[in-house]
């Protein structure tokens, strides 16, 4: 595992620094107002996955569990949601091109041709990782997470236009889509009707609850970018998001890092080991704990020698960049208890938590939309609301994991009680 987890993060360093320097490039030769339109398509191609309607968290949950049985139903199982979750894409994906998102229609097409391809890449990662094949997880990350900054950064610097980018993007999903194929082999004979309803039926039974939570997660990330869009200038967009995407960079490092982790998490709650459950939660915030404190710290530092002498435009947002990059640390951190109360059928406990947070979230950004208060007061609104939903999640954890383990000493106790009474007799 210690082997895995320095692949997972030499890949995930490697892949931040390029997508790190395009990034950069990008926002540094793009206008304000095309940058603002770059954010908002991001924006709508991060709500689209909405519409799996949770059929992907299904099989994150349930495929472990069938392969755990070793009765070889985990791979009609995981055809039939591979078969589904694709036809749900493609009509995703036509939505898509009836969105306005300011640019011509030829690269919309090609935007939505890589959004249904980015589907099989995703459920090869999910058949991997649930057989707990890091090894060939990894080549495809290398493949997908390397090849693709570079490409965007090559082609961005020939062209220097949005297009560029999208076109680039989708020259690599082609190329990650034949590499995962060769891995993980698309079938078409599909199992009798009975058996896909029953199976599609297993998948959104667990998988629609955990859909809900991932909504809702989705709503609260999205929130302040989507008022910012619609009360607010392309300028002050794009510099809101130019701020959140950097930061946000510290999250998905830390979410490359906890990976095989919450892999590990999910095989041992399938097993009822507790004891192993609480120690991966544990143990992975710890090293968390520091890997975010170094990352983050650092990143404070370079800011604004980053805009000064580098992007040389979003000057006096170093303190909105702070706001944000303790965002992405409780974004971090939240995320092993939120795995541990998905994988307990937690959902209704998580559902009341997210509501909570999100109604506060939204109320606080109409607020200062109503009021059209600076930019800044919308990442007080996020900090907030996620260091309430930190606390929340955090003893929703403490409490299921101890009454768990408290069960199991209980009937140690007891039985070791019984033993005694029994020798005593003889």
């Amino acid at each position: 595992m210690y082997n895995i987890v320095l692949q997972n993060l030499s890949i995930t360093i490697l892949s931040k620094l390029l997508s790190f320097i395009s990034f950069l490039y990008i926002a540094k030769l793009l206008s304000p107002s095309e940058y603002g339109i770059l954010v908002y398509i991001n924006m709508i191609l991060s709500l689209l996955p909405m519409l799996q309607l949770g059929s992907m968290h299904g099989i994150a949950i349930l495929l472990p569990k069938k392969i755990a049985e070793k009765n070889g139903s985990e791979n009609v199982f995981f055809l039939v949601y591979n078969t589904f979750s694709h036809l749900l894409q493609f009509l995703s994906a036509i939505f898509l091109l009836f969105i306005d998102v300011m640019l011509n229609k030829f690269i919309v097409v090609i935007i939505a041709l890589n959004f249904v391809l980015s589907k099989y890449l995703e459920n090869v990662q999910i058949y991997l990782s649930s057989h707990l094949e890091f090894q060939k997880l990894n080549i495809i990350k290398t493949f997908d997470q390397i090849i693709r900054p570079v490409s965007v950064l090559i082609l961005f610097t020939l062209y220097k236009t949005i297009e560029s980018i999208f076109i680039a993007q989708f020259t690599v999903s082609i190329l990650t889509f034949m590499l995962s194929y060769y891995f993980v082999k698309l079938k078409i004979n599909l199992p009798e009707l009975k058996i896909i309803k029953n199976i599609l039926k297993e998948i959104y039974f667990v998988g629609f609850f955990i859909y809900l939570t991932w909504v809702i997660d989705i709503l609260f990330r999205t929130a302040d970018i989507w008022f910012i869009s619609q009360f607010y200038t392309l300028e002050e967009l794009a510099t809101y998001g130019f701020v959140s995407s950097l930061a946000l960079n510290i999250w998905l490092l830390a979410m490359s890092f906890f990976s095989p982790y919450s892999q590990l998490l999910y095989k041992y709650v399938a097993e009822g080991n507790f004891v192993e459950a609480k120690k991966v939660v544990e143990n992975t915030n710890k090293k968390l704990y520091v890997l975010l404190s170094i990352i983050s710290i650092t990143a404070i530092v370079l800011y604004p020698i980053l805009l000064r002498y580098f992007i040389h435009k979003y000057f006096g947002t170093e303190l909105l960049f702070i706001i944000l990059v303790l965002t992405s640390i409780f974004l971090s951190i939240n995320n092993m208890y939120i795995y541990y109360m998905i994988s307990n059928k937690l959902y209704f406990a998580l559902l009341k938590s997210q509501v909570s947070i999100l109604l506060l979230n939204i109320f606080l950004n109409s607020v200062f939309a109503f009021l059209h208060l600076p930019i800044f007061y919308f990442s007080l609104s996020t900090i907030l609301s996620l260091f309430i939903y930190f606390l929340l999640v955090k003893r929703a954890f403490y409490i299921d994991i101890n009454k768990k383990l408290g069960g199991k000493w209980y009937e140690k106790v007891n039985e070791g009680f019984t033993s005694t009474n029994a020798l005593s007799k003889i």
